[in-house]
C-alpha cells in the first residue's frame, strides 16, 4: 500500500491548535481522498475523491486497518504515554504536512543563505549566513570552510542529506 499526500495547501495564520491544511491522498498512485483540517484543534476530515473508482468506504477501512497493524510510535518516550501512540491515517497526514513544511522552509533558507552544520565546543549545530548581494556564493562558502574546516555546507549536498541534517536542529 503506497500512500502519498499531494496538492498540499497550508495556512499559517489559520493554524491554531492543529495545522490548517488541505490535500489529496493518493493510494497506489491514484487519487483516493480529499483531506483537510481547519486548524482549530479538531480531527482531520477525509472524504472520497471524485476520481476514485470502487468501494471507497471499504478501501478506507483497509487503510485504517493497515495503520492499526503498524507498531506504536514513541514507545517509552513520554512518561505520560509509556505505551506510545497508535499510528493512524490522521497522524500520517500530520507527518506529511510537517515534512512538506520542513522541505519548504529549507528550500527558502538555502536560496537566501549559506547553511552549514558546524562543530563547536564538541557540539554539532546548524548555522546560517545571509548571502551577500552582488557577490558570488563561493566567497562566503570559502569563509565558512576556513573558519569551520569540518563544516558540512547544506547548499552543496543532496536534498535528502540536507533535510536529515536540517531536521536535527
Amino acid at each position: 500500500m503506497k500512500l502519498e499526500l499531494k496538492s498540499i495547501k497550508y495556512s499559517h495564520f489559520a493554524s491554531h491548535e492543529t495545522y490548517c491544511f488541505e490535500g489529496v491522498i493518493y493510494l497506489d498512485g491514484k487519487p483516493f481522498a480529499h483531506v483537510f483540517n481547519e486548524g482549530q484543534g479538531g480531527s482531520d476530515s477525509v472524504h472520497n475523491h471524485e476520481k476514485f473508482k470502487g468501494d471507497w468506504f471499504k478501501k478506507y477501512k483497509e487503510v485504517e486497518s493497515y495503520f492499526a497493524s503498524l507498531p506504536k510510535t514513541d514507545v517509552g518516550l513520554y512518561d505520560w504515554a509509556i505505551d506510545g501512540f497508535d499510528q493512524t491515517l490522521e497522524s500520517w497526514c500530520h507527518n506529511q504536512v510537517t515534512e512538506y513544511l520542513t522541505k519548504k522552509d529549507l528550500k527558502r533558507l538555502l536560496k537566501r543563505c549559506i547553511v552549514a552544520q558546524v562543530q563547536e565546543d564538541n557540539e554539532s549545530r546548524v548555522v546560517q549566513w545571509n548571502k551577500p548581494k552582488n557577490k558570488p556564493d563561493w566567497l562566503l562558502k570559502e569563509h565558512v570552510k576556513n573558519k569551520y574546516p569540518s563544516a558540512t555546507i547544506l547548499n552543496d549536498i543532496s536534498e535528502p542529506q540536507a533535510l536529515e541534517i536540517y531536521r536535527s536542529i
